[in-house]
C-alpha cells in the first residue's frame, strides 16, 4: 500500500504544480480513499486497486495521463488499465467495505480513508488515516 500511496501522492504533487502554475484553480487534483487488494498468503496484491477520486475532473485527468502505461514506478513490465469502478465516491466506498473481514495479519493490507483528501503536498501526509474494515488474525497452532 505504501508504494501505491507514494504512486498517487506523486502524480497529485506533480499535477497540482503544473495546474498552479497555470493559474487558479479548484478543481485539485487529490485522492481520499485506497484500496490495494492483497493475497494474504504471498503477501503481492492482486494486480488492480481502487482510488477515490475528491472530482470527476481530477480522475479523468489521471485516466487520461495514466492509463495504457508501463508500471515503470513499481518496475514492472505490467499495463495500467484505469476504469471507473461500479461503487462511485468515498462514503459508498467505505460503507461497502466497513463490514468486511479480512483475514491478514497487518492492517496495511487494509481499505484506507484521509480527511482531509491526500492531494500530495506535505500537509496532506499528515492527514487523517482510517483503516476500513476489520482484520481476522489467523490463529497459529
Amino acid at each position: 500500500r505504501k508504494m501505491m500511496l507514494d504512486f498517487m501522492d506523486d502524480y497529485c504533487e506533480s499535477e497540482n504544480h503544473d495546474q498552479q502554475e497555470k493559474g487558479p484553480n479548484n478543481n485539485k487534483s487529490a485522492f481520499d480513499f485506497l484500496y490495494l487488494p492483497m493475497d494474504f498468503r504471498t503477501h503481492f496484491n492482486k494486480g488492480y486497486a481502487f482510488v477515490n477520486f475528491t472530482n470527476p475532473r481530477a480522475a479523468s485527468k489521471f485516466w487520461k495521463a495514466k492509463d495504457n502505461q508501463k508500471w515503470d514506478y513499481f518496475q514492472s513490465k505490467k499495463i495500467r488499465q484505469i476504469a471507473p469502478a461500479t461503487i462511485q465516491g468515498k462514503d459508498a466506498l467505505v460503507e461497502r467495505f466497513a463490514q468486511s473481514k479480512f483475514g491478514c495479519e497487518m492492517e496495511e493490507f487494509l481499505p484506507v480513508s484521509f480527511c482531509p483528501p491526500r492531494d500530495g503536498s506535505h500537509h496532506s501526509l499528515r492527514c487523517h488515516q482510517n483503516n476500513v474494515g476489520h482484520l481476522i488474525r489467523r490463529r497459529t497452532i
